[in-house]
């Protein structure tokens, strides 16, 4: 059956743009995929500056539904918009292609950064150099927690359950039966629970099953499926962007199966900061550690995957879906639980990382200049590196 050219959307003047090829879309993306530094905002302007101001394909309207759709999902924020933009472009074709272009550039580079870091990180100087990134990670975690929490902390139910989230990560709970449980909890709280129970709810209901104890065989096709099981976990239960997959990784990969330590866990965050697209981008790094190039592929898909998944099966019903009063009160649990749960991440990665009086203050630094500034991330990663080279910071 032949591509569709054109998409319903809630502009009717789409009809009669010209159709876009697989090849320039793909082009496009990863061009934005090479230079979109800056986390979810700075990438979402640069999509919004190339799709809708200069090459016309989208207009805001379009862009609005992604956003939407986008932050309504789990997984990372950029890499939703870029799967709905593409399906409106060239449906399930562009939709995947989409993904993969914006991708490209921070796995390949990610890939790159890990076999440096796994193969040279004991030398003295790339230890110096990670020293003074570490407190800034710190400080970047605190800026995150405040600014989501401002956004999904407005209430005493909302404080109550990123609370509870806390309390459960630091007692090592599963991270799944925290976000499970924290929007359940939301549910009954936020009082949808008297609603009826749509039948179409149930499409997301398969995605939240992890493969727990897959894979646990020592062979090499175990580890394969074991990396998997933990990513797609890991990716169904991301709500709330990029920097919230940072305590959900944290726990798989540091407390349940050691596959890192937690300087290099920190360490991995850092490269997350300073590669271009989404800060999920870490999961490459945790499975190039585990297996190599072979890791750092199942480990990219499987966090991915699930996202791209409830994206096309509810891409057609989002406007139904979106509004329902059982949606959005799991969602009032689950977002503010994410809250909570970075917080354990900072408290984690802070413990490890502060390790004296010249650490903490670059960490403040860093917060202050954050809150102040505004200042993007990866400026404040690349003077952390200077500042450990010229300064004593162990």
């Amino acid at each position: 059956m032949a591509e569709r050219s054109d998409l319903k959307t809630t502009a009717g003047s789409e009809r009669s743009r010209p159709r876009v090829s697989l090849w320039r879309m793909a082009l496009t993306f990863l061009k934005i995929g090479t230079i979109g530094f800056g986390g979810g905002v700075g990438m979402l302007a640069l999509i919004r500056q190339v799709l809708v101001k200069q090459k016309k394909w989208i207009d805001d309207s379009q862009l609005g539904v992604a956003v939407a759709m986008g932050q309504m999902l789990p997984g990372p924020f950029v890499s939703n918009y870029a799967e709905y933009i593409g399906y409106e472009l060239r449906g399930l074709r562009g939709m995947a292609l989409a993904v993969v272009a914006l991708l490209l550039p921070s796995f390949v580079l990610m890939c790159l950064l890990s076999y440096l870091y796994f193969r040279f990180g004991s030398v003295p100087l790339v230890e110096r150099l990670f020293l003074g990134v570490q407190p800034v990670v710190a400080g970047i975690l605190a800026w995150a927690c405040l600014s989501i929490g401002r956004v999904h902390i407005r209430n005493w139910k909302a404080g109550l359950i990123a609370l509870i989230a806390l309390g459960l990560l630091v007692l090592k709970v599963d991270v799944l039966l925290v976000v499970l449980g924290c929007g359940f909890l939301g549910i009954l709280l936020s009082g949808s629970w008297r609603a009826l129970i749509p039948r179409k709810v149930f499409v997301l209901a398969p995605y939240f099953i992890p493969l727990a104890g897959v894979g646990q065989a020592g062979s090499l096709w175990g580890r394969g499926l074991e990396l998997a099981g933990v990513f797609l976990k890991v990716g169904t239960i991301i709500f709330g962007g990029g920097y919230a997959a940072i305590p959900f990784i944290q726990h798989e990969v540091v407390d349940v199966h050691h596959w890192l330590t937690a300087t290099e866990f920190i360490n991995g965050v850092t490269l997350g900061q300073i590669t271009p697209g989404p800060v999920a981008i870490t999961a490459t790094y945790v499975g190039f550690k585990v297996m190599g190039l072979w890791g750092a592929i199942i480990s990219t898909v499987a966090v991915f995957l699930p996202s791209f998944l409830l994206l096309w099966g509810l891409i057609h019903v989002y406007r139904k879906v979106r509004n329902h009063p059982l949606v959005k009160g799991f969602l009032s649990g689950v977002l503010p639980a994410v809250c909570g749960m970075l917080v354990s991440a900072t408290i984690f990665i802070g413990q490890n990382a502060i390790t004296g009086p010249a650490p903490a203050i670059v960490a403040v630094l860093s917060l202050a200049i954050l809150l102040r500034f505004k200042a993007d991330p990866v400026w404040l990663v690349l003077g952390g590196a200077l500042l450990g080279l010229v300064l004593p910071m162990a």
